[in-house]
Order: structure tokens, then sequence, then C-alpha cells
């Protein structure tokens, strides 16, 4: 054997002794074998890879007073050396291998104590899993003593007292829970509750909790329910066999009396209207009680009370509600009020009874089997209740225009409030006056224009005589007894040739008396540039009536001329037209009747005679300027301005004159000769005739005796 560094024995050291000595306390042994040291082999270096560096090794722990030793030659002395190195290294470095075995023991204990903290830590704490349902509680996030108080106290009015209702086709089947024993073991339930989440594999849990994070988790009951089955089955099994009982027709009643209607002392604002009810009909059906039952038990299981059985067999069906013959049966007409002719007295009308038939269709049709459907009853107003029957004909209307939204406006409106809804009663007297009283600031009356004679002014209440107008127009159709009516001086604008009626205060005035067997009711009304009066009543008959008028004859306009100074404060030029002159007319107007059902005329009846005077046409004359020291201004004024006004106007007045400044608009439409035919239509309120005819001849004839025309009186 060749000499190697540990070859010869090493002197003994303390740690090499107390190696001994523990030796010998475990084996009985006095020393460890020594290894052999057979003769070295060349060593296999492809089956043995341990290659020592005795240089780098002596560099880092070097050995002083020990020669170098020799080269092993077998693997066995290779590893004695490597062994006996690393002792020597260990006794050498004890510190640092102490260092080094406490950090491995330090790191060891670490990794079992976070192995055991992980496997008895529960990653929820104590609480249940995020959004777990039980009977419809959210107890996530609850401990187990708070899910068990939140769900009992969900269930106390639910499994104990609600009936499980089974709709079978419109036919219910109830189960109550004192029949079917049903319980709830809250505990139990929530134990499942909280071990969601907590069972399984990992793989299991963490989808759990992901689930948790955007859903919800029901706990099915059933497992947890005490039920008694073989009860539901029996009735779920009897009801099977009498299927054919479950065919019912449909009902109906009012969910109170009807009301009397026609008593005296009815008032439908505090009488209730009822309402109808009708329970829809039932099919005689088949079913499968077995799914029936699964149905029932899932039910439960997700504390559902109402199970509605699909897919059901219908073996026969019931018969369609006849609402025609439901409305019949409580319907009441109607009646409207009517009038004792004997001495003028009011029946009064009475309520009708019934519902709206259109809409209690669209109900009925939509209403599914054992439906209750609910219909309200309604109370029918007659046409006619009480007094307002005397005012359902028109007798007579007429409707002018104005322009000035103005004070004439404000006027108009007034007059027409102060007489609408007026009644006369038979032999009544009216007095526009009267009625409609003095016009005063006070009543709000704004001053307008008015003509009073032969002058135009402005007035307090000015321009109400278009309201009068209107309202004398209304009584000559409606055929009333007309006592008192004043025409203008001259035509106005809104009115008909000889159907005007002016009015002032306290005279003139529009007075007429109701004529008619029965009430008559004026309407007034002033609004959007238009008058409107209508006279109500009953209209009893048989022609109505249409105005007409011919004129008999007319007077031309004379041209009058008024001075001013050339500086005047009017600013008049001379030859400027002040007033346009008008035409004079004699009027004569009369009431053509015409048979109701033929509309042949009956007759023409005379009604008065009207006379407007001719309005002279005013001219400005301006005097001319003084003469001045400049020589061309005085000859220059007077040859051209006076000399042309005299020779001119003079001659042709009386032919050029009257046919152009007559009104033209009016005289177009009239009849100059009694009508033969009837109009092609028939109404009883037909309006005025519009426009008076034109003068015939282009010189406005003198009338003798024109002026001697008394003012009318309404002269019939």
């Amino acid at each position: 054997m060749a000499n190697g560094k540990f070859s010869q024995p090493r002197p003994h050291r303390e740690e090499e002794r107390e190696i001994e000595q523990a030796f010998r306390q475990v084996t009985g042994q006095t020393a460890p074998p020594q290894p052999p040291t057979p003769d070295p082999e060349p060593l296999d270096s492809a089956g043995f890879d341990l290659v020592f560096d005795e240089e780098a090794l002596a560099e880092e722990h070097p050995i002083v007073n020990k020669p170098e030793p020799q080269a092993p030659e077998s693997f066995a002395d290779k590893a004695s050396l490597f062994l006996n190195r690393a002792v020597d290294f260990c006794s050498e470095n004890r510190k640092i291998v102490l260092v080094a075995l406490c950090a491995l023991a330090l790191v060891l204990i670490i990794g079992f104590m976070s192995i055991f903290f992980l496997s008895t830590t529960d990653p929820n704490g104590k609480t249940i899993l995020n959004n777990v349902l039980i009977a419809d509680v959210n107890v996530g996030g609850m401990t187990k003593d708070e899910a068990i108080s939140a769900v009992k106290q969900a269930t106390s009015h639910t499994y104990p007292v609600l009936d499980m209702v089974v709709d079978l086709a419109g036919n219910q089947l109830r189960l109550s829970p004192a029949d079917t024993g049903v319980s709830l073991d809250v505990k139990a339930a929530v134990n499942a509750a909280y071990d969601y989440g907590r069972t399984g594999t990992k793989a299991e849990q963490e989808k759990a909790y992901q689930d948790s994070l955007t859903g919800s988790h029901i706990i099915g009951l059933l497992p947890y329910l005490e039920l008694n089955n073989d009860y539901i089955r029996s009735v779920l099994e009897e009801y099977e066999k009498n299927t054919g009982s479950t065919l019912t027709q449909a009902s109906y009643g009012l969910d109170g009396g009807i009301p009397d209607v026609t008593a005296k002392d009815f008032d439908p604002a505090n009488t209730p209207a009822r309402t109808l009810v009708i329970l829809m009909g039932t099919p005689g059906i088949s079913f499968d009680a077995d799914a029936v039952y699964d149905q029932i038990l899932d039910a439960y299981s997700l504390h559902d009370f109402m199970v509605t059985v699909e897919g059901l067999d219908t073996t026969s069906e019931p018969d369609p509600v006849d609402l025609k013959a439901i409305y019949e049966e409580f319907y009441v007409e109607p009646v409207n009020a009517s009038m004792n002719l004997q001495n003028y007295t009011v029946i009064p009308g009475t309520y009708g009874y019934g519902f709206d038939m259109e809409q209690a269709q669209k109900k009925v049709d939509a209403a599914d089997y054992g439906e209750e459907v609910r219909i309200p009853m309604e109370f029918i107003e007659p046409t006619v209740l009480n007094a307002d029957m005397f005012f359902q004909d028109v007798l007579a209307e007429y409707e002018t225009t104005y322009k000035d939204r103005g004070n004439l406006q404000t006027n108009l409106m007034l007059a027409c409030e102060a007489i609408n809804g007026k009644v006369l009663n038979p032999g009544e007297n009216f007095s526009f006056n009267n009625t409609v009283g003095q016009r005063t600031s006070a009543k709000g009356y704004k001053y307008a224009d008015d003509q009073i004679g032969t002058e135009k002014n402005r007035i307090l209440g000015g321009g109400i005589s278009q309201v009068s107008s209107a309202l004398y127009y209304c009584a000559l159709v409606a055929d009333l007894d007309v006592t008192n009516r004043t025409a203008h001086s001259y035509v106005p604008g809104y009115s008909d040739y000889g159907l005007d009626a002016a009015v002032g205060w306290a005279t003139p005035d529009l007075k007429f008396t109701n004529s008619l067997g029965l009430p008559i009711r004026i309407d007034a009304k002033a609004i959007d540039g238009k008058v409107k009066i209508t006279l109500m009543g009953t209209d009893e008959q048989d022609y109505f009536v249409a105005m007409d008028y011919e004129i008999s004859g007319t007077k031309a306009f004379q041209t009058e001329y008024r001075d001013f100074k050339i500086d005047n404060e009017e600013g008049y030029k001379d030859g400027e037209v002040i007033q346009e002159g008008a035409v004079g007319y004699v009027i004569k107007t009369y009431r053509l009747k015409y048979d109701d059902k033929t509309g042949e005329l009956i007759s023409r009846d005379f009604v008065n005679t009207t006379q407007y005077s001719s309005q002279p046409k005013i001219v400005a004359r301006v005097e001319a300027p003084e003469e001045t020291t400049e020589p061309t201004e005085a000859p220059t004024e007077k040859p051209t301005e006076a000399p042309t006004e005299a020779p001119t106007e003079k001659p042709t007045e009386k032919p050029t004159e009257a046919p152009t400044e007559a009104p033209t608009e009016k005289p177009t439409e009239a009849p100059t000769e009694q009508p033969t035919e009837a109009p092609t239509e028939a109404p009883r309120e037909t309006t005025a005739v519009t426009e008076a005819p034109p003068p015939e001849t282009t010189t406005a004839p003198e009338v003798s005796g024109l002026e001697d025309i008394p003012e009318d009186t309404a002269t019939a």
C-alpha cells in the first residue's frame, strides 16, 4: 500500500476521543473498524466521478507539519481520504458547521409550521360564503348563529302558515301545512350552507369561492324538510281519478245590490256604482300525478308555494261567457227629462246603469281559466236631465266680426257676458238696457267709437250695438215679437241692411217678447274677433225662417267743404277728403218662412221699413297763403287751386258720386223680387242675407218724403 496522507496513525485529539467513547457506548466495541487498505487499482474515471482537488483544499485549509501524502491507488483510499479531510474540516471549522446546521433546522421548522397553519386555518373565517341563499334569505357573510336566527324569522310565516297551491288549468288544489306536516330543520340547512366552499377538493373549493363573487348559490331545502309525502301522493291520486269534475262554468254577480237610479233623491256622486265580478270557467283535465308530485317537492325545496302545472290534457271546455246577456240583465236605460204640456212643468230624467261593453269584452277575452274578471259598472247620464231639456234646439244664431282687439273687444265681451245665459219664459219681455245695465268704468267698460245720430264719437261702452244688432237678427229668425228697435243713421259695417239695432243709455233700446210656448235661452260670446249670439230652445215649429230685404229708395250724398288755415293742426291739405260720402237708403225687411220638410216657401211677411241717411262727402279747403314780395308765388297758387275746385265738383256731383260711394259689398246678394222658390237647404236657424244690393242707376234718384219716414219702432 502506498503511503498516503492518512496512512500513518494520527495523534489522538479530544474530538476523536469523544467519538470513540460514543461509539463504545453505542456498539460496545472499543473503536470503529479501520477500513482495509488494499493495493491501489487504477480508478475508472467513467464509473466514479469524484475528483479531489488537493491543491485547492490545501490553500483553503492548510495543514501544518504534515507531509504530502501519496495519491491513493484505489477508490477506497480516495473515499477514506475524502472522509478524513471532511472530519478535519469540521474539526477545524466547528462554529461554521454549527451555524449552518442551525439555519437548516430553522428553515425546516418554519416550513412545518406553515404547512400546519395552512392546513388548520379557515380562509372564510367562521362565516358562510358570500351570496348563499336559504329560503330566499341571503346568509352570506353570516355566522351560523346569525344565519339560524335570520332563516327562522323568515320561514316562521311561510312553511307553517302558507298553503301549497297547485294550479291545474285554473283548478286550484290546496295543500295546507297542517295536512302536509311540513317543517324545516333550519340548523341542518345552515350547516349545509356553512359547508359550501369548505368541502371537496381544493379545485372545487376554489370554484365555489369564485362563483360566490358573481352569483348566488341556493341551498336546496328538500333534504332538511319534514313532509307527509304519503298524504300528498294520496291527494293527487284521488284528484287524478276525478278529473271530469274539474269542469266548471263561468259565474258572475255584482259585489253589491243594483242601485236604484230612478229614485228622486238619487245622487250619482255619492252612490257606489258597484263592480261586476265574473269568475271564468275551468276545463276538465287529465294529468300525471307523479310529475305533479315532483313539482310540489321542488317548490317546497325552493321555498315556493305556487305550482302551475303545464302540459295538461283538456278533456272538456267551459261554455264561453255571454257578455251581452249579462249586460242586458243588469242594464237600466237612461230616461231623458220630459215636459208636461198642460202646465209646462219638467218631468226630471233618470240615470241609466250599465258597463262599457267593448272594454269588458277585452278583459273577458284575455282572462285565463278560473281567473276573476272585475268590470266596473257605470251610471249613464241622460241627454236631458232637468231644465236643460228646454234648450236642446238652436232656434237662431248670428255671427259678426270685429278687428279692434283693444277697447272695443273689452266692451263687446262685457255686453255678451251680461246677456249670456239669460232665460226668457213664455210671455216674458227682454230689454237690452235693463239686462246689460249702464255702461260704466266701474264695470270695466272703456271708451270706443260709436255712432250717435249722424255723429261718430268715442263714448264709454262704445261699439256694443254690434251685440244688440246680432241679437235683433236672432229674435227675427226665431219669430219672436220685437217691440222696440232703432236703426242706425247710417248702414253699419257689421250688419245687413235693415237688420241692425242701435242701443245707448238709456235710449235707444232693443226690446222683444218671448212669444213662443216654451222657455228660450240667450247664449252670447265675443272672442277671437267674432261676436256670436245663439237662441236656444225647443223647436216646435214646422218651418224655418230666412230674412230678406229690398231697397225702395236711395238718396245721393252731397259734398261739403270745410275751411282750414294753411297751418291747421289736423294737417289737412287743400282738396283732401276728410269723410267719404254714403248713399242713403230706404230698406224694407221681410221674414220668409219655408216648409221644414219640402223647403217650399210658405209666406213672405213684411217686418219693417228702415231709413238710412245719406252721409255727405267732406273735403278740406285750405286757404291760400298771403301774397309776398316774390313775384312768382302769387300767380301760381290761386290760379291752380281755386278755379279747379268750384267748377268741377258741382256739375258732376249727382251723376258720378252716388254709384261710386255707395256700399257695394252688401247689396250684391239681396233679391230684388219676391223669391218664388225656397232655398236648397232648410236649417232651422238660417243666417241673414249678408249683402245689400247696389243702386240700380248711376244717378241716385231723389225719393220724395224720404226725410219724413219715422224711425222704425218694430212694426211687424
